[in-house]
């Protein structure tokens, strides 16, 4: 199977949670323009069987020509020399699409991370990026409503559920983070009548519908 042939395939969709493997991605890019920023790292972990699994793991720094801002440096960690020395572009991101495979995908505010990838597997790599996507910040708004209201960024759950966000602001400690955020939402969804992706998806959906009425 190529490159384009990866999102293909959504028999992955209608498996029951207990068995279904998810994977939960985060970036860091140089700000939060598509058009004009760039993306620095990938990272991803594996949810599957209501566990992180954390032998299957993916982390990339991306190359740059020239590095970003001393204040974007801040926020991430990754410094001008791990920039400049950074996996080649093409080579990172062919990577992370071999480890996701057409399994469906996880973020927090996942439009953010999509439009980075997509935008570079399109530049790198020549092909389109079209993923199924879960957005765990829109299925806590269906699973949770009333706390939504209060709870905006991921680490405004985190707290709220007591999960412990190590090394935020990595691109691979806040995918296992959003991977713990999203295994309560599971459990959630399950005892709401959801068991699958789909029905997440629907879930989604749902919601929006119902705050349009």
């Amino acid at each position: 199977m190529g490159i384009a042939d990866l999102w293909l395939k959504r028999e992955a969709l209608s498996i029951d949670f207990g068995d279904a493997c998810f994977v939960v991605v985060d970036t860091e890019t140089s700000g939060l323009d598509v058009r004009h920023d760039r993306l620095l790292s990938i990272g991803a972990c594996i949810v599957q069987g209501g566990c992180v699994c954390l032998d299957r793991t993916f982390y990339r720094e991306l190359h740059q020509d020239v590095a970003s801002g001393v204040d974007n440096i801040l926020l991430h960690g990754i410094g001008a020399g791990a920039q400049l020395a950074g996996a080649p572009p093409a080579d990172a991101l062919r990577g992370f699409l071999e480890f996701a495979g057409s399994r469906p995908m996880v973020a927090f505010n996942a439009p953010f991370d999509h439009a980075f990838l997509a935008h570079d597997v399109r530049r790198y790599l020549g092909v389109r990026f079209a993923p199924t996507w879960i957005d765990a910040a829109d299925l806590a708004k269906a699973m949770f409503p009333a706390e939504a209201q209060e709870e905006k960024t991921l680490d405004d759950w985190l707290r709220r559920l007591s999960i412990l966000g190590h090394d935020r602001h990595n691109a691979l400690s806040d995918a296992y983070a959003t991977a713990q955020f999203f295994i309560v939402m599971l459990e959630k969804a399950r005892r709401e009548g959801y068991s699958t992706a789909r029905g997440l998806l629907r879930a989604q959906r749902n919601y929006h519908w119902q705050r349009k009425r």
